[in-house]
């Protein structure tokens, strides 16, 4: 009698067949994000060794030397002021957890590329873990900014209800932890 451990391992090495346009997203968007968290966390750490708050003082005046600005624009200041007072060391753990966490997106990409059945639950389970997360950011964005920036709120909003509907297709449209147990006779 076949345990729902063995199904799950004998489910992990198979290659699945069709990759419709959920999984060509998944893809591109698990390689964006992939190459542009790693490459951050990399830059981060070069920049770590020289002085990490001149560097981002240096960076914020010269390519954002005006306040305001478009959404993207004001995340990265607001992001790059946050960090800027962190210590060398907290920067460094963030910075390698930045890579570790782009090579897992990176390595997500290159499953699903390659048909891989593992990645598709790597892609469940690594996406399944960030909502809780990503549910108290949205409520704290809404509790504190609702009023004077609801495009922040928004796009917070949609990512989660995306990421949402990502694990929700993938367990039932690609059947994933579903084994049906052997009839014992």
């Amino acid at each position: 009698m076949k345990t729902w451990l063995f199904q799950l391992y004998a489910d992990l090495g198979r290659r699945f067949d069709e990759r419709g346009w959920v999984i060509w997203f998944l893809i591109v968007e698990r390689g964006i994000r992939g190459l542009v968290v790693a490459g951050a966390g990399l830059l981060v750490l070069v920049v770590v060794r020289g002085g990490f708050a001149d560097g981002v003082t240096d960076f914020q005046q010269r390519f954002f030397p005006e306040p305001g600005g478009g959404l993207v624009r004001r995340v990265i200041v607001d992001a790059l002021g946050r960090i800027a007072g962190l210590s060398p060391n907290s920067v460094r753990v963030i910075a390698i957890g930045a890579v570790l966490y782009g090579g897992l997106e990176l390595g997500e990409s290159a499953g699903l590329l390659l048909r891989r059945r593992w990645a598709e639950y790597l892609v469940v389970i690594a996406t399944g873990f960030g909502i809780p997360f990503e549910v108290m950011a949205v409520v704290n964005h809404a509790l504190r900014h609702l009023q004077h920036d609801s495009g922040g709120f928004v796009l917070r909003a949609a990512l989660l209800l995306i990421n949402i509907a990502v694990v929700i297709y993938l367990v039932w449209r690609k059947r994933l932890f579903q084994f049906q147990p052997e009839m014992v006779l």
